[in-house]
């Protein structure tokens, strides 16, 4: 047989993850696309061929409650690829709870499925008996059925993409063929090496790999980390059971006919085999296997040791399995990312691409984004890719020691419940801040950020409580857990003192040289070319007019611009960067002379706030800090002791303030000069969660709840950080049949709730009265909430439709069961004359 070569793609795995995305390219009039796979084409060696089938179609991320959706959709909609099998049962899931926290959890699932846009049921324990009768009523709290939740043939569907995809004329498979390298030249990749004979050396414009446990083997030749693991994971199908011998296993209609179902307080799930039932099991010692020593197969034999507890369990719900015996049984291994999100994009290789990491419930959007992403670009696909971009990492969690450690916690706890706010058990310690020894010593509940342990709030401050006491409501549950009545204490303690906050979480990207001003004015959307020393709050746009950032920037010199963004997203954020550099000098050359550089670690970062802040930092520096000579929304250096500090007068908790930035190395002497000083000003040290609710009072957008790719700035109030009357953007075109199409169709909205001692945490949907929305379904969902401790009222935001997005507008939010009345209200909460950070 003759193959194509060259090629315009080749994507390596052929499982159910390169196969959905050959699909899905194909459909995006993508041609000349070579699949290759090192087994069957069929019966592959990878986690396809032995996966249960299950498709989970609602979960507590977003992103993946999205993907999932659309892949039982997508795997409905394909033709079967064999008239012997179903490939996809319609038969949804349950999600089973033996204890009342996991019943409240289901409740929470239950809510953030109204978010989603996904269909789920709480059912009664003799509600989820009548669609599992093998299920013992009387051993269960309760259940979540979720329609779009089901059992694929997981081979067959991957048969049905393959043959759609080839239908077309733009896909060839190609079996027996394992990868042997990629080979590249001046950043790109050139051409792909294989083991088979026809097929030596293919060249091509770009590689997608989708090999998914055995990622990190092609990844580590190339220097590309793919921080997974994979485990093997248990599956056991028992011989014929009496109470299924109506079902006949010739019957291909009879193959399931029961809702799968998952017990996730024991970490298991069955599903009816005609006849039979069969079992997996997460609960028992992970058995971690390293990509390099998977070998030739996802499958290794079975443990029976590792399946005491889980058969206990399953006999105990479903009763009617007792006695039964295993026909057969294998440990078959899944993939772990350290995050347990896939793995979607463009490496630092050009044409370099993957998408591993996913699972069968997921691989179908997982094939539509990398689709929508390779052919249109980075920000124009249709779901936020954040979660799951390839540059997403930080190279600590790329580390062998870190992978093994977090992969298999995250395999151990795989169905555990987890508070939003709950920190990890472990690893810990990962990076610290310069001045955690002084939060040691303040009494810190310490929190990690992208690894870096920072204060969540400092027990030495529990001083405060009797001065603050009335003024901070106590909370009982869930919005109690993983927080302090301390945190309400150093928020008021800085509305009405000074604070000191750790901002080394804040990362800097210099962009220097000729031609910086006009690269600036590019990636950004405000206007950047401002005298130095100004502070500029803008946007990094997507073509497609999403925010892709928020951030602070200062015009240092003419030449000489420091930007600002968050240290959880700091490698992606310097990806896009980058990318946008190149993709300017293709435009420019003029632009080539420009020098970007990553300062992040070379510098800590301190905010002090608090009406008392000018009156600390006059102690320590001889600068003049009078309105006149140093006003809002200036930066510039000055001098602490033997340190020279980067001062910006911005304020992210809404106060007079500064953000000081020093050399990491003479970040303690600015502490400690700051720390003396202060104490006759009641300078106290503050942690995150106070710092989260300032900024929701003051209504400051945080980027990834308030704003990310799916929203514009025009909905997101942030509008004015646009100016169309600059030279070309990334976005402006966009951003330009926005305005040309009147106002949003919906608007990020401040609410408060009515009764100011209830709570809610974030993801609850948001409903208008019945007679507004007839159907019932949510008009958006909470992205952040808390309480504003200043003005006396919890506080949430959240999208609604713009006829609805007005002051006085009364909606209800939906926490665990409950309708919470709630009112649209003024944004901000706090100080919207801005008189105190000008004061």
């Amino acid at each position: 047989m003759r193959y194509p070569s060259p090629v315009r793609l080749v994507i390596v795995g052929a499982g159910i993850a390169g196969s959905s995305a050959a699909y899905h390219l194909t459909r995006l009039g993508w041609r000349d696309i070579l699949i290759v796979d090192k087994g069957d084409l069929f019966e592959n060696p990878g986690s396809t061929s032995h996966a249960p089938g299950g498709v989970v179609g609602l979960s507590h991320s977003k992103l993946l409650t999205q993907m999932a959706q659309y892949s039982s959709d997508l795997y409905r909609s394909l033709k079967p690829f064999s008239a012997d099998r179903n490939s996809y049962n319609a038969v949804g899931g349950l999600e089973i709870a033996i204890s009342q926290r996991r019943l409240d959890d289901l409740k929470r699932l239950h809510a953030e499925g109204k978010s989603f846009g996904a269909e789920s049921h709480l059912l009664s324990p003799r509600e989820a008996a009548e669609r599992l009768p093998l299920l013992d009523p009387q051993r269960i709290a309760g259940a979540l059925f979720v329609p779009k939740s089901a059992i694929i043939a997981g081979t067959h569907v991957t048969g049905a993409l393959q043959r759609d995809a080839a239908a077309t004329g733009g896909a060839t498979f190609v079996g027996h063929t394992e990868v042997l390298d990629i080979e590249v030249k001046a950043g790109r990749v050139v051409a792909v090496l294989t083991n088979n004979p026809a097929l030596p050396r293919i060249v091509c414009e770009a590689v997608l790999l989708c090999t998914n446990i055995w990622g990190p083997v092609l990844g580590d030749k190339l220097g590309v980390p793919i921080p997974l693991l994979a485990f093997e994971h248990q599956y056991a199908v028992t011989s014929p059971i009496q109470a299924l011998a109506q079902f006949d296993p010739a019957n291909k209609d009879h193959e399931i006919v029961f809702p799968t179902a998952r017990e996730l307080d024991s970490a298991i799930y069955f599903r009816q085999h005609w006849n039979c039932y069969g079992v997996g099991s997460y609960w028992h010692t992970p058995r971690p296997v390293r990509a390099h020593d998977v070998g030739d197969s996802a499958l290794r034999p079975f443990t029976p040791e590792d399946f005491t507890n889980a058969w206990a369990q399953v006999t105990t719900l479903l009763p009617a399995l007792r006695g039964a015996q295993r026909s057969r049984a294998f440990n078959g291994m899944f993939a772990f990312p350290v995050d347990g999100m896939p793995i979607l994009g463009e490496t630092n290789i050009r044409g370099l691409w993957t998408a591993v990491g996913s699972w069968i419930t997921h691989a179908g959007g997982v094939g539509k984004s990398i689709a929508e992403w390779m052919t249109y670009g980075e920000g124009a696909t249709e779901w936020d890719m954040r979660q799951v971009h390839v540059h997403r990492f930080h190279r600590f969690q790329s580390t062998r020691a870190y992978v093994q450690v977090i992969c298999t916690k995250n395999y151990a706890e795989l169905y555990h419940i987890v508070h939003p706010r709950q920190p990890p058990s472990q690893p810990r310690d990962v990076r610290l801040s310069p001045f955690h020894a002084r939060w040691q010593a303040l009494g810190a509940v310490f929190t990690p950020f992208a690894g870096l342990e920072l204060p969540n709030w400092c027990e030495e401050n529990a001083r405060l409580l009797e001065k603050y006491d009335e003024r901070i409501p106590h909370r009982t549950g869930w919005a109690a857990e993983h927080w302090s009545r301390i945190q309400g204490a150093e928020h008021l303690a800085t509305r009405e003192g000074v604070a000191l906050f750790d901002l080394t979480g804040l990362s800097i990207f210099e962009v220097s040289g000729k031609g910086a001003p006009a690269f600036m004015n590019w990636l950004c959307s405000n206007q950047m070319d401002v005298p130095p020393g100004r502070v500029v709050y803008t946007c990094w746009l997507t073509p497609a007019g999403g925010v892709r950032r928020d951030l602070t920037v200062v015009r240092l010199r003419e030449d000489c611009f420091w930007m600002f963004v968050g240290e959880g997203t700091r490698p992606q954020d310097w990806a896009w960067v980058t990318r946008q550099w190149e993709r300017a000098c293709d435009a420019s050359a003029d632009l080539a002379a420009v020098r970007l550089s990553d300062l992040s670690d070379d510098y800590a970062a301190l905010g002090l706030w608090g009406p008392n802040a000018r009156r600390v930092l006059h102690k320590v520096t001889h600068a003049d800090l009078s309105n006149a000579a140093f006003p809002y929304f200036t930066g510039r250096w000055v001098e602490i002791g033997y340190a020279p500090v980067l001062a910006l007068r911005v304020s992210y908790a809404g106060e007079l303030g500064w953000e000081l930035h020093m050399p990491v190395d003479q970040a303690l002497q600015v502490w400690d000069a700051l720390w003396e000083a202060g104490q006759a000003e009641g300078l106290i040290g503050a942690g995150m969660g106070a710092f989260d609710s300032l900024r929701l009072e003051k209504g400051y957008r945080l980027w990834g709840a308030e704003v990310y790719t799916e929203h514009t700035p025009y909905e997101a109030g942030l509008g004015w950080t646009v100016k169309l009357d600059k030279p070309a953007f990334v976005g402006r075109e966009a951003c330009l049949k926005f305005k040309a199409n009147g106002a949003p169709r919906r608007k990020l909205c401040c609410l408060t709730l009515d009764d100011p001692s209830a709570a809610v945490m974030g993801m609850e949907p948001i409903f208008l009265s019945p007679s507004v929305s007839g159907d019932g379904s949510a008009a958006g969902h909470v992205t952040s909430a808390n309480y504003g401790y200043s003005v006396g009222r919890y506080i949430a935001y959240g999208y609604l439709p713009a006829t609805h997005a007005t002051v006085g507008t009364k909606v209800e939010i939906e926490y665990f069961g409950e309708r919470l009345p709630a009112t649209v209200s003024d944004d901000p909460q706090f100080d919207p004359t801005m008189s105190r950070l000008k004061a």
